[in-house]
């Protein structure tokens, strides 16, 4: 039961409460005490009887996840839901865990049984389907305590508001911060080079995981720099102080954060940091200065008490266990469209342009050599730019659930997982499936808590031929530019004179692999359009829609 002002919000559960109450001939009073409900509301459940009844025993098991709800908004696509949701309960009753990919590619081939050609089964969709049915992010062991978990964030919130009131603290005061997992060198698994690279000797998979933490205010006009976290002290690749990387990079021998390494960033950087954004940015007088950092109740947190800066007006609050993935901002979005603005940045720098006349094996090796040429640095530096790009609407947005009870709204124009299988396909991929796109663009998330299992590789574009010889001698020259600023990447790597000039140098090769790939674009639409032979690859085992 919610508290909006005077007014109260009851969930399913408590409506049907209502409703037993009124069949058991309570008077209206009795019942408007009880739950502290006006009159208004009364005869609203009254009213609405059949639809609520409706909705709650459309489950199958009666209730499940109704304290959760409040409201009964069916889905546009009633046929696709329904059929996606006893999918799901089918998996749940075998003991199956069901990942997030699975049901977006559920929910496409019921799409298709249904004729339902408009559907999409986008982020934003999986999100509210989870939020529908009360399914958590998490494996099957994990949703009891997650629903258990829910009802602490009410109470959370309340002592929030509380506290916002108390420190008299803006919406740019409150700040949230999280950790994530980052497979930096990953790439989908069906393609030709990462099948080449599989075969590599020597090859080390547990170096290809990084770790970093993003860390935001509420209105998304400050956003402090990404500290990552790497398993060597100073990678081959970075030759100067890591002071000069675009990101605060830190050696942790299980490339995961510590106490030590979070109280360190919190008071040398977090505390630093804000106070010159308030004091030199929002123009604040020294005794306005304060903030609140929403974090995780994580081990490597160290307690409130000891997170908070000396005069004691910048510290700390943590959500309730296992509460991350219903109100935790940066879960709301932000550490998402973070990691696939990411992706694209790396799938562009890990394009290879082939000649017509290159075999497989050629091309499997051009491409494992541009593993080589994309490193941590690159990695850092492509995360950092990825970071800077996130829209501060896309975290305002992420901390509505938290502070106005409102379903955040996400923003991944142009990082929907169709156009990564748009420009994969324009590469010319065509084996691997919208599916396996899925399990690289959300490996990061699928695959946390558990052992590190990256599936790492590179793509490459392979371009039909055509076009005249002017389009192909401008391409040819761009080529030779990309190559030898490859080139003098290495060399100012390896050159302690000449490292002022890697980020310029980095900008300039992004620049071309662009203006490459437009051109190729423009130039070969033709052969894109061909019509080729349409390859369904199953991701999971379909359900038979027959009735028994």
């Amino acid at each position: 039961m919610n508290k909006r002002g005077k007014y109260t919000t009851l969930n399913l559960e408590e409506k049907m409460k209502v409703l037993s109450r009124i069949e058991a001939g309570r008077s209206l009073k009795s019942v408007m005490d009880e739950f502290r409900i006006s009159k208004s509301t009364f005869y609203d459940i009254k009213k609405n009887k059949k639809l609520i009844l409706d909705f709650v025993l459309k489950q199958d098991m009666p209730l499940v996840g109704a304290e959760k709800r409040k409201r009964t908004t069916g889905a546009k696509y009633g046929d696709v839901d329904d059929a996606v949701y006893m999918w799901y309960q089918q998996k749940r009753s075998a003991g199956i865990p069901v990942r997030g990919v699975e049901l977006q590619a559920a929910a496409e081939r019921f799409a298709q049984c249904f004729g339902r050609t408009d559907f999409k089964a986008s982020t934003g969709w999986l999100f509210r389907f989870r939020n529908r049915h009360a399914i958590g992010n998490q494996k099957v062991c994990g949703e009891q305590a997650l629903s258990s978990a829910s009802e602490n964030v009410e109470p959370f919130r309340q002592n929030l508001y509380m506290l916002i009131k108390e420190e008299k603290l803006s919406v740019a005061q409150l700040y949230s911060g999280d950790e994530t997992d980052l497979f930096w060198k990953s790439m989908p698994e069906n393609i030709q080079a990462s099948r080449k690279e599989i075969c590599l000797p020597g090859r080390k998979i547990n170096k290809e995981r990084l770790s970093a933490l993003l860390c935001a205010n509420a209105d998304g006009t400050h956003k402090l720099k990404s500290i990552v976290i790497g398993k060597s002290k100073l990678p081959k690749s970075v030759k100067e102080d890591t002071s000069t990387l675009p990101v605060i990079y830190k050696p942790s021998k299980d490339v995961w954060f510590t106490r030590e390494l979070f109280s360190e960033w919190f008071f040398q950087n977090f505390v630093p940091e804000v106070r010159h954004f308030q004091l030199n940015v929002l123009g604040f007088h020294e005794e306005d200065v304060r903030a609140m950092l929403l974090l995780d109740s994580s081990p490597v947190h160290p307690s409130t008490e000891s997170l908070s800066s000396e005069d004691g007006r910048i510290k700390c609050m943590f959500f309730p266990h296992n509460t991350s993935t219903l109100i935790q901002p940066m879960h709301q979005g932000v550490i998402l469209s973070c990691k696939r603005l990411y992706r694209w940045k790396q799938l562009e720098e890990s394009l290879v342009i082939f000649e017509e006349s290159d075999d497989e094996q050629d091309r499997g090796e051009k491409g494992v050599s541009k593993i080589k040429i994309y490193n941590i640095k690159s990695a850092v530096f492509n995360w950092a730019k990825s970071w800077d790009e996130v829209k501060q609407i896309t975290i305002a947005n992420a901390w509505g659930n938290l502070l106005y009870k409102k379903e955040p709204e996400y923003d991944l124009q142009g990082l929907e997982d169709g156009d990564y299988r748009e420009i994969l396909e324009k590469c010319g991929e065509l084996e691997n499936t919208l599916a396996d796109d899925r399990v690289w663009i959300n490996g990061d998330d699928e695959e946390k808590g558990s052992s590190p299992k990256p599936k790492s590789g590179i793509t490459k574009e392979v371009i039909q031929k055509g076009g005249g010889d002017e389009e192909q001698t401008a391409e040819f020259q761009l080529s030779a530019v990309r190559e030898r600023l490859d080139y003098l990447l290495d060399f100012v790597d390896a050159t302690p004179e000449f490292q002022r000039f890697h980020f310029t140098l980095k900008e300039m090769q992004q620049e071309i692999i662009k203006k490459q790939f437009q051109n190729r674009i423009h130039s070969r639409i033709g052969s894109f359009l061909k019509p080729r032979p349409c390859i369904v690859k199953d991701s999971f085992n379909m359900p038979s829609t027959s009735s028994n």
